[in-house]
């Protein structure tokens, strides 16, 4: 992925997650100053109602104003304005109280201003707690001369419970933007891994390039030499340095290929003959297959199939599917098959080996990068695991198919579909 769209994408999801957090605190603020000043009415209406059933019950007359006053979020003070009956005004709130939020603890304390002092109070809901720790500071009200004020310790946890959904949210938002972090951190450290890693790949097949034109040249001197041509071991030698070295820079070509494959670098592509095609690789790859005693067939119609191509890369492929069926197969008599059936606009070419095939629970796994199975004999074969994945990115490329048949000991067939044939 490209530095720019890696950063637009990382941008994006940025904002999106952003405007979920604030939509989520909006959310959440609103909710509370909903529940905070619903909370407040079912307080102040039960206040209210306890403080006319007490006064029905003694034959006081209440305020018309002021009855009941917020002291804070979380207390409140209700004009009673005559002595007040302690006994009365509990039972009276903890029946409204339980009624209104049942098991809900709230503290009540019952204040004389002439005395200046703390009459009576308790904490309901809760056993065990002194009456002496209720209501340390009492507010100093002078135009009030006998009160109650109720308190809820725990209103803001109620508040809380009654928002658990929104604070589930919030922690999973929470989780989310973790998430995200660490995903950006992985994310940039992977690219920063392959940065290096491509930029190690090129600077090695660069110092690899350099020394070996330098002996193949050297090959090439000597190789023309009389004295080397007269002489079959040294000529035998000679030819072998060239070959090796062309061999070499051959597999170093195919894997700077391989660095490029992973962008998405323009194909050259051209109107190509597929059989010769498939003819030029084969003819190049001679030397290998007479080497490793192949009987190759190739199959193809009478016909010319003209495709749509970058003929470089194509034959690399080709390349590569042919040297993996030689490769990864152990018999004497080895066998290449490739045959071309052309189906009006479109053909199908297959190249199928009688090698030691690929175990079913693998074939997924082949196109990927750097994955080698292990097991039987291919431990013996020397490679890293790049060759298909090559393969495949090209094959992409080109917007064909590619499947793979095979099956343990019975070889592997390779099946590319290509489309836009004349």
């Amino acid at each position: 992925m490209r530095k720019k769209n890696l950063s637009k994408i990382l941008i994006l999801g940025a904002i999106a997650i952003l405007g979920i957090i604030v939509l989520q605190l909006y959310w959440l603020a609103m909710t509370w100053n909903i529940k905070n000043h619903e909370f407040y009415e079912r307080v102040n209406i039960s206040l209210r109602i306890v403080a006319e059933k007490m006064a029905d019950k003694t034959d006081v007359v209440l305020p018309k104003k002021d009855l009941i006053k917020q002291l804070s979020s979380n207390a409140f003070l209700v004009n009673y304005n005559d002595v007040i009956v302690p006994d009365i005004l509990e039972d009276l709130l903890i029946r409204e109280m339980d009624r209104v939020v049942p098991n809900f603890k709230f503290e009540y304390a019952v204040y004389d201003c002439h005395s200046n002092d703390l009459k009576y109070g308790n904490c309901c809901m809760q056993d065990g707690l002194d009456k002496e720790n209720l209501f340390k500071k009492l507010p100093d009200l002078d135009e009030y001369t006998y009160y109650f004020i109720v308190r809820f310790p725990d209103k803001n946890l109620f508040l809380l419970y009654n928002l658990k959904l929104f604070v589930l949210l919030g922690l999973f938002a929470i989780i989310v933007v973790f998430a995200y972090l660490y995903a950006i951190k992985s994310i940039y450290r992977q690219r920063k891994l392959s940065e290096l890693q491509k930029d190690f790949v090129d600077n090695m097949t660069h110092e690899f390039k350099t020394p070996l034109t330098s002996i193949k040249l050297a090959s090439e001197v000597i190789g023309n030499n009389d004295i080397v041509n007269s002489d079959p071991r040294l000529k035998k030698y000679s030819s072998i340095i060239t070959q090796q070295s062309e061999k070499l820079t051959s597999h170093i070509e195919r894997l700077l290929d391989l660095i490029r494959s992973d962008e998405k670098f323009k194909l050259k592509q051209e109107e190509i003959d597929l059989v010769e095609t498939v003819n030029n690789v084969i003819a190049g790859m001679e030397h290998y297959l007479n080497h490793q005693n192949v009987e190759l067939k190739f199959t193809y119609p009478e016909k010319k199939v003209l495709i749509i191509a970058d003929k470089y890369h194509f034959s690399n492929v080709l390349y590569n599917i042919i040297e993996n069926g030689v490769k990864y197969n152990t018999k004497d008599n080895k066998k290449i098959n490739i045959n071309i059936e052309k189906n009006e606009n479109k053909c199908k070419l297959s190249i199928e080996d009688n090698g030691i095939g690929i175990a079913k629970e693998n074939l997924n796994n082949i196109f990927k990068k750097f994955f080698r199975v292990q097991s039987g004999d291919i431990h013996d074969v020397k490679g890293f695991g790049l060759g298909l994945y090559y393969v495949k990115n090209i094959i992409n490329l080109h917007n064909w198919t590619i499947s793979v048949r095979s099956k343990e000991d019975s070889g592997t067939t390779f099946i590319i579909n290509i489309n836009k044939t004349k």
